[in-house]
Protein backbone atom coordinates (compact mmCIF):
# COMPACT_ATOMS: atom_id res chain seq x y z
CA UNK A 1 0.00 0.00 0.00
CA UNK A 2 1.42 3.51 -1.02
CA UNK A 3 1.63 6.31 1.56
CA UNK A 4 -1.51 8.12 1.26
CA UNK A 5 -1.74 11.25 -0.76
CA UNK A 6 -3.18 13.78 2.26
CA UNK A 7 -3.62 14.34 5.83
CA UNK A 8 -1.13 12.53 8.52
CA UNK A 9 1.17 10.54 7.80
CA UNK A 10 3.70 8.80 10.09
CA UNK A 11 7.86 8.56 9.97
CA UNK A 12 7.38 4.54 10.03
CA UNK A 13 4.88 3.89 7.94
CA UNK A 14 6.69 6.19 5.30
CA UNK A 15 10.06 3.85 6.06
CA UNK A 16 7.75 0.24 5.78
CA UNK A 17 6.97 1.68 2.48
CA UNK A 18 10.53 2.17 1.64
CA UNK A 19 11.61 -0.77 2.42
CA UNK A 20 9.10 -3.55 2.65
CA UNK A 21 6.59 -2.00 0.04
CA UNK A 22 3.81 -1.11 2.43
CA UNK A 23 2.54 1.47 3.96
CA UNK A 24 0.60 -0.41 6.13
CA UNK A 25 2.53 -3.28 7.10
CA UNK A 26 3.77 -4.63 10.57
CA UNK A 27 7.53 -4.26 9.77
CA UNK A 28 9.99 -3.53 12.74
CA UNK A 29 12.37 -0.35 12.43
CA UNK A 30 14.44 1.72 14.38
CA UNK A 31 16.84 4.67 14.37
CA UNK A 32 14.61 6.28 11.31
CA UNK A 33 15.86 9.54 10.26
CA UNK A 34 13.66 10.94 7.28
CA UNK A 35 16.74 11.85 5.29
CA UNK A 36 17.94 8.46 5.67
CA UNK A 37 15.00 7.64 4.34
CA UNK A 38 14.79 9.52 1.80
CA UNK A 39 18.31 8.61 0.40
CA UNK A 40 17.19 4.55 0.74
CA UNK A 41 14.23 6.19 -1.84
CA UNK A 42 16.26 7.74 -3.98
CA UNK A 43 14.73 10.73 -3.85
CA UNK A 44 15.91 14.34 -3.37
CA UNK A 45 16.42 14.97 0.24
CA UNK A 46 12.84 15.92 1.74
CA UNK A 47 12.40 19.15 4.06
CA UNK A 48 8.82 17.59 5.12
CA UNK A 49 6.48 14.44 5.40
CA UNK A 50 4.39 15.90 2.87
CA UNK A 51 6.95 15.37 0.08
CA UNK A 52 6.12 11.51 0.55
CA UNK A 53 2.24 11.96 0.05
CA UNK A 54 1.63 9.25 -2.94
CA UNK A 55 4.68 7.64 -2.32
CA UNK A 56 5.56 4.01 -3.53
CA UNK A 57 8.46 1.67 -3.75
CA UNK A 58 6.60 -1.02 -5.76
CA UNK A 59 6.77 -0.48 -9.67
CA UNK A 60 3.96 -1.01 -12.47
CA UNK A 61 4.25 -4.12 -14.28
CA UNK A 62 5.75 -3.86 -17.38
CA UNK A 63 3.60 -3.28 -20.76
CA UNK A 64 3.73 -3.18 -24.37
CA UNK A 65 1.19 -1.40 -26.10
CA UNK A 66 0.39 -2.21 -30.13
CA UNK A 67 -2.26 -0.11 -30.80
CA UNK A 68 -3.34 3.63 -30.03
CA UNK A 69 -3.86 4.16 -26.27
CA UNK A 70 -5.11 7.58 -26.15
CA UNK A 71 -8.37 6.77 -25.74
CA UNK A 72 -9.71 9.55 -28.66
CA UNK A 73 -8.01 8.08 -31.75
CA UNK A 74 -9.95 4.73 -32.87
CA UNK A 75 -7.34 1.88 -31.78
CA UNK A 76 -9.67 -0.65 -33.93
CA UNK A 77 -12.43 0.11 -36.00
CA UNK A 78 -15.27 -2.15 -38.14
CA UNK A 79 -18.05 -1.27 -40.59
CA UNK A 80 -20.60 -3.29 -42.66
CA UNK A 81 -23.04 -1.90 -45.37
CA UNK A 82 -26.08 -4.50 -46.54
CA UNK A 83 -28.95 -3.76 -49.18
CA UNK A 84 -32.17 -6.00 -48.77
CA UNK A 85 -36.12 -5.62 -48.78
CA UNK A 86 -35.63 -5.82 -45.00
CA UNK A 87 -32.64 -5.35 -43.53
CA UNK A 88 -31.24 -6.20 -39.76
CA UNK A 89 -27.45 -5.36 -40.13
CA UNK A 90 -25.28 -6.10 -36.79
CA UNK A 91 -21.65 -5.53 -36.98
CA UNK A 92 -19.52 -6.80 -34.01
CA UNK A 93 -16.08 -6.82 -32.73
CA UNK A 94 -15.14 -9.31 -29.58
CA UNK A 95 -12.75 -8.20 -27.47
CA UNK A 96 -10.57 -10.33 -25.11
CA UNK A 97 -8.02 -9.92 -22.39
CA UNK A 98 -6.06 -13.21 -21.76
CA UNK A 99 -3.82 -14.67 -19.75
CA UNK A 100 -0.87 -16.70 -21.51
CA UNK A 101 2.55 -16.96 -19.21
CA UNK A 102 4.65 -15.16 -19.13
CA UNK A 103 2.26 -12.57 -21.00
CA UNK A 104 -1.49 -10.96 -20.51
CA UNK A 105 -2.42 -10.14 -23.89
CA UNK A 106 -5.46 -7.14 -25.02
CA UNK A 107 -7.00 -8.74 -27.94
CA UNK A 108 -9.50 -7.84 -30.59
CA UNK A 109 -11.04 -9.52 -33.97
CA UNK A 110 -13.78 -9.09 -35.88
CA UNK A 111 -17.38 -11.66 -35.72
CA UNK A 112 -17.60 -12.01 -39.39
CA UNK A 113 -15.31 -12.32 -42.26
CA UNK A 114 -18.11 -10.75 -44.19
CA UNK A 115 -17.85 -7.17 -43.50
CA UNK A 116 -16.53 -4.44 -45.36
CA UNK A 117 -13.71 -2.94 -43.55
CA UNK A 118 -12.19 -3.66 -40.20
CA UNK A 119 -8.82 -2.20 -39.10
CA UNK A 120 -6.81 -1.92 -36.15
CA UNK A 121 -4.30 1.21 -35.61
CA UNK A 122 -0.86 1.47 -33.99
CA UNK A 123 0.46 3.90 -32.00
CA UNK A 124 1.88 5.50 -35.11
CA UNK A 125 -0.94 5.88 -36.83
CA UNK A 126 -1.68 5.49 -40.28
CA UNK A 127 -4.10 3.18 -42.61
CA UNK A 128 -3.62 0.67 -39.85
CA UNK A 129 -3.57 -3.40 -40.35
CA UNK A 130 -6.51 -5.26 -41.57
CA UNK A 131 -8.33 -7.27 -38.75
CA UNK A 132 -9.50 -10.67 -39.24
CA UNK A 133 -11.71 -13.51 -37.33
CA UNK A 134 -8.14 -14.29 -35.53
CA UNK A 135 -7.46 -12.22 -32.75
CA UNK A 136 -4.48 -9.52 -32.98
CA UNK A 137 -3.27 -7.79 -29.50
CA UNK A 138 -3.68 -4.43 -28.55
CA UNK A 139 -1.30 -4.71 -25.89
CA UNK A 140 0.49 -6.93 -23.13
CA UNK A 141 1.89 -6.90 -20.06
CA UNK A 142 5.47 -9.31 -19.91
CA UNK A 143 5.27 -10.61 -16.80
CA UNK A 144 4.31 -14.14 -15.49
CA UNK A 145 2.01 -15.01 -12.49
CA UNK A 146 -0.43 -12.42 -12.70
CA UNK A 147 -3.61 -12.83 -10.17
CA UNK A 148 -6.60 -10.60 -11.84
CA UNK A 149 -7.59 -9.29 -14.65
CA UNK A 150 -10.43 -6.57 -15.56
CA UNK A 151 -11.74 -4.17 -18.30
CA UNK A 152 -13.73 -0.82 -17.36
CA UNK A 153 -15.85 0.76 -20.80
CA UNK A 154 -17.56 3.77 -20.46
CA UNK A 155 -20.96 4.26 -21.70
CA UNK A 156 -21.41 3.41 -25.66
CA UNK A 157 -22.30 6.43 -27.60
CA UNK A 158 -24.07 6.60 -30.61
CA UNK A 159 -25.75 8.30 -33.41
CA UNK A 160 -27.88 7.57 -36.42
CA UNK A 161 -30.73 5.15 -36.01
CA UNK A 162 -30.11 2.10 -34.65
CA UNK A 163 -28.64 0.51 -31.92
CA UNK A 164 -25.14 -0.31 -29.85
CA UNK A 165 -24.51 -3.24 -27.45
CA UNK A 166 -22.03 -4.35 -25.10
CA UNK A 167 -22.23 -7.33 -23.03
CA UNK A 168 -19.79 -9.90 -21.66
CA UNK A 169 -19.86 -12.71 -23.17
CA UNK A 170 -17.90 -16.25 -23.50
CA UNK A 171 -18.96 -18.31 -26.30
CA UNK A 172 -18.63 -15.76 -29.32
CA UNK A 173 -15.22 -14.59 -28.22
CA UNK A 174 -13.85 -17.68 -26.88
CA UNK A 175 -13.19 -16.57 -23.14
CA UNK A 176 -13.25 -18.56 -20.15
CA UNK A 177 -15.63 -15.74 -18.14
CA UNK A 178 -17.64 -12.99 -19.07
CA UNK A 179 -15.86 -9.74 -18.71
CA UNK A 180 -18.31 -7.26 -16.20
CA UNK A 181 -17.30 -3.82 -16.17
CA UNK A 182 -14.59 -2.56 -14.04
CA UNK A 183 -14.05 -5.51 -11.83
CA UNK A 184 -11.52 -7.78 -11.09
CA UNK A 185 -11.76 -11.47 -12.11
CA UNK A 186 -9.29 -14.12 -10.74
CA UNK A 187 -7.47 -16.00 -13.68
CA UNK A 188 -5.38 -19.35 -13.82
CA UNK A 189 -2.72 -19.51 -16.85
CA UNK A 190 -4.51 -19.74 -20.30
CA UNK A 191 -8.00 -18.09 -18.86
CA UNK A 192 -9.58 -15.15 -19.63
CA UNK A 193 -12.15 -12.65 -19.83
CA UNK A 194 -14.31 -11.07 -22.55
CA UNK A 195 -17.13 -9.13 -24.19
CA UNK A 196 -19.12 -8.52 -27.60
CA UNK A 197 -19.30 -4.56 -29.07
CA UNK A 198 -22.17 -4.53 -31.42
CA UNK A 199 -23.43 -1.63 -33.80
CA UNK A 200 -26.91 -2.46 -35.26
CA UNK A 201 -28.42 -0.79 -38.01
CA UNK A 202 -32.24 -1.53 -39.85
CA UNK A 203 -34.49 -0.34 -42.78
CA UNK A 204 -37.49 -1.27 -44.67
CA UNK A 205 -39.45 0.27 -47.08
CA UNK A 206 -36.23 2.28 -48.94
CA UNK A 207 -35.25 3.46 -46.19
CA UNK A 208 -31.35 3.77 -45.56
CA UNK A 209 -29.99 4.03 -41.99
CA UNK A 210 -26.32 4.85 -40.86
CA UNK A 211 -25.64 3.82 -37.11
CA UNK A 212 -22.35 4.79 -35.63
CA UNK A 213 -21.45 3.38 -31.81
CA UNK A 214 -18.20 4.22 -30.11
CA UNK A 215 -16.70 3.12 -26.40
CA UNK A 216 -13.64 3.58 -24.75
CA UNK A 217 -12.14 -0.05 -22.41
CA UNK A 218 -9.27 0.33 -20.07
CA UNK A 219 -7.17 -2.89 -19.32
CA UNK A 220 -6.03 -3.52 -15.88
CA UNK A 221 -4.06 -6.43 -14.38
CA UNK A 222 -2.85 -7.08 -10.65
CA UNK A 223 0.13 -9.27 -9.46
CA UNK A 224 1.04 -9.25 -5.94
CA UNK A 225 4.36 -7.05 -5.02
CA UNK A 226 2.90 -4.59 -7.79
CA UNK A 227 0.91 -1.70 -8.75
CA UNK A 228 -2.31 -2.38 -10.28
CA UNK A 229 -1.20 -1.73 -13.96
CA UNK A 230 -3.23 -0.63 -16.62
CA UNK A 231 -1.95 -0.33 -20.14
CA UNK A 232 -4.10 2.35 -21.62
CA UNK A 233 -7.48 3.73 -22.35
CA UNK A 234 -8.20 2.33 -26.44
CA UNK A 235 -11.37 3.85 -28.58
CA UNK A 236 -12.98 1.24 -30.80
CA UNK A 237 -15.82 1.94 -32.81
CA UNK A 238 -18.27 0.87 -35.59
CA UNK A 239 -20.57 1.88 -38.05
CA UNK A 240 -23.13 -0.23 -39.48
CA UNK A 241 -25.16 1.24 -43.17
CA UNK A 242 -28.98 -0.55 -43.84
CA UNK A 243 -30.57 0.45 -47.12
CA UNK A 244 -33.81 -1.12 -48.06
CA UNK A 245 -34.41 -1.44 -51.80
CA UNK A 246 -37.96 -2.81 -51.57
CA UNK A 247 -41.40 -1.94 -49.99
CA UNK A 248 -43.73 -4.82 -48.96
Amino acid sequence: MAVPGSGAISLLGIKREVTDGNYSGSGSHSDISLRATSSTAGLSTPDQFSDFYGYTSISDIPTTNYARNDGTNDAAFVRDAHTSGIVFLSVTLEVRMRRADPYVYLEVRERSANYDFARWYPPSGGLGNTLSTTYVPLARWNLTGITAIKMNWSAVTGSGFGSCYLAGETNGPSATYNAQDDTFQTVSNNQSIAFAFSTNASAECYGSNVRNCSFTVTATARKSGYNDTTMGTYKIAGRGTATSNNCF
